[in-house]
């Protein structure tokens, strides 16, 4: 009996942060929480290499091989802008794919991962049963858990 055993591409992510940011975190998502916002309601692996590569930094380069688990469901890399300003944010949502690139670059930050596809999610409207806050439904960690949770297409 042969073992087969199926080789993902190595994910390599490349953050240039370009102006200050008050930091960077990433996660392998493996499961989901909708009753907590923000990066609580993602379950899974940190990668804390990003958020202190990048914490309270006016000028840095995180350049890594992302950390790949056989359960996660997608990864999410997510910036807050210096001040907290929700509309500078960064919400990066990806898989691996060895056949794609994420290429990203603002006045602010550039971002390359090779073998990784980008999961579009910005037009998703989730709308589970119970009652959730504003805070909750503008958050774009708590939409993108519920695009999980809902089994929509990565």
């Amino acid at each position: 009996m042969v073992s087969c055993k199926i080789m993902v591409a190595p994910m390599r992510m490349r953050l240039e942060i370009k102006k200050k940011c008050n930091f960077f975190w990433l996660r392998a998502i493996t499961d989901v929480d909708i009753t907590q916002c923000c990066a609580k309601c993602f379950i899974g692996a940190k990668d804390n290499r990003v958020y202190y590569g990048t914490l309270h930094k006016s000028e840095a380069v995180v350049d890594i091989d992302v950390k790949q688990y056989p359960n996660a469901k997608a990864y999410y890399l997510c910036g807050l802008s210096d001040g907290f300003v929700w509309e500078l944010n960064t919400h990066v949502a990806f898989v691996p794919d060895r056949n794609s690139e994420i290429h990203i670059e603002t006045d602010r930050y550039k971002l390359d991962i090779t073998n990784a596809r980008r999961i579009n999610f910005w037009d998703y409207v989730p709308n589970p049963p119970g009652i959730f806050t504003k805070q909750q439904r503008t958050c774009r960690n708590w939409i993108f858990a519920n695009y999980l949770k809902d089994g929509m297409p990565l």
